[in-house]
């Protein structure tokens, strides 16, 4: 680690202070684990099935509540390894209660993970002790997490770059094939692209369809 990213991380530490709830959530497709710590790494709570949904968001949000009172703390810093799209309801709804959330890098807690244990094996509770513990340490990530319009122009416009590097693939694999079968179809058309060539593999495709020929 190079001293610039050391003093943020010493940063980042202390920003959390001795009335800061620390919670790690290791994220799954039907629930998640949560192990729950304060400032000096104490384990407040673990809890190995936190499922996704309305009733399992309630206990999540009743079990931090209550560790707060019980704790005398006032904030809530969530970290977790964003798996997938499984983490975005969570912590949205962790957002909307005024609570804290950062990502760890995968690297980080496998790293942390053999180091506490000896072993990169996986255990949903275990990870999310670990991922409390790296949280604490203040080796998350900066990001922001979007939601609303915002969210929903980004997760379109990256669906709109697949979706056209799909088109440029497949215009390409077409144009291998007709290269293979058909060669005397460039000196015919001035592209791949002309229109009539469509249309004419348009008809070949529907009467073979209507033949049940496949090709």
């Amino acid at each position: 680690m190079s001293g610039k990213d050391y003093t943020k991380q010493v940063a980042k530490r202390q920003k959390i202070k001795k009335t800061t709830l620390v919670v790690g959530l290791d994220i799954g497709n039907e629930f998640n684990a949560m192990g729950l710590m304060n400032k000096a790494g104490e384990i407040l709570g673990r809890y190995p099935k936190v499922y996704n949904s309305r009733k399992g968001f309630e206990y999540f949000k009743e079990v931090i509540e209550e560790t707060k009172r019980r704790y005398g703390l006032r904030k809530v810093l969530i970290g977790l390894e964003p798996t997938g799209h499984y983490w975005r309801k969570i912590v949205y709804y962790a957002k909307d209660l005024g609570y804290e959330v950062k990502f760890i890098r995968t690297t980080a807690l496998k790293h942390q993970r053999e180091v506490d244990e000896s072993s990169s094996a996986k255990s949903d509770m275990r990870d999310a002790i670990t991922i409390a513990n790296i949280t604490r340490e203040g080796k998350y990530i900066d990001t922001v997490i979007e939601d609303g319009v915002l969210r929903q122009l980004r997760t379109l416009a990256k669906l709109r770059e697949k979706m056209q590097r799909g088109n440029t693939s497949a215009k390409h694999r077409l144009g291998a094939v007709l290269d293979d079968y058909f060669p005397e179809l460039r000196g015919m058309f001035w592209s791949m692209k002309a229109k009539g060539l469509d249309r004419i593999l348009f008809h070949f495709i529907v009467r073979c369809q209507r033949k049940h020929i496949i090709w």
